[in-house]
């Protein structure tokens, strides 16, 4: 494989799909009555730093599914600027995303590190399911990566290794989305993802691949 090759490979894993984004602050669910608000907040733990990214996969596993794979991203990012997070305790948002009636999946996650390296599962997860209604404003969970920290080579603090975690903080996520999306308040269900650690097949190993440096002619 050339070193091109390379780079590309290695680009096409980190940036599988898109980062999805928040509805308008004025989305009407009666004018777009096929489709259904799902509200995750997605955040990792603050021994990290906002050089950390982390993402949770959405519909990455559904053949033929109406939109295309997309991640939910723990800081939004506005021209490559990384925002900063909307909680004291991690790193992280709240989204209010607008997705098609019927089966979605969480299907995977993973941690970058901008300066070097991402932490992911090496066997493929157990998908998460959800359904969405037409009409329906629904509360799915909060996506949360538990970090590790362990010593590199040269005996420095380097976060090591993640687990991520389905946990319920509506308490703190809807009051930023009512704060938000008013129109929302009143209407939101509560349909939890499966909480507690996202095991997957239970031997799940972290993976770090270094950064790739592109010479400059």
């Amino acid at each position: 494989m050339s070193y091109k090759s390379a780079v590309l490979c290695l680009l096409a894993i980190l940036l599988t799909g898109c980062a999805v984004s928040n509805v308008d602050r004025n989305f009407s669910l009666e004018n777009n009555p096929d489709q259904g608000i799902v509200i995750a907040s997605v955040s990792f733990d603050r021994i990290g730093s906002r050089n950390f990214q982390a993402m949770f996969y959405l519909d990455e596993d559904i053949p033929g599914a109406p939109v295309p794979a997309r991640r939910l991203e723990a800081l939004a990012e506005h021209a490559t600027i990384r925002m900063g997070s909307q909680f004291k305790d991690s790193y992280g948002q709240v989204l209010a995303i607008s997705l098609p009636a019927g089966r979605h999946t969480i299907s995977s996650w993973r941690l970058v590190r901008s300066a070097g390296y991402t932490l992911s599962p090496s066997e493929k997860m157990v998908p998460l399911e959800f359904q969405v209604e037409a009409g329906k404003v629904q509360y799915i969970g909060n996506l949360h990566l538990n970090l590790a920290e362990g010593n590199n080579v040269l005996g420095l603090p380097v976060i090591a290794d993640a687990s991520p975690e389905i946990r319920d903080r509506q308490d703190r996520d809807l009051a930023i989305i009512r704060k938000k999306y008013p129109q929302f308040a009143g209407r939101t269900e509560i349909r939890l993802l499966p909480l507690g650690t996202w095991e997957g097949d239970g031997t799940t190993r972290r993976v770090i691949q270094p950064a790739v440096a592109v010479p400059v002619k």
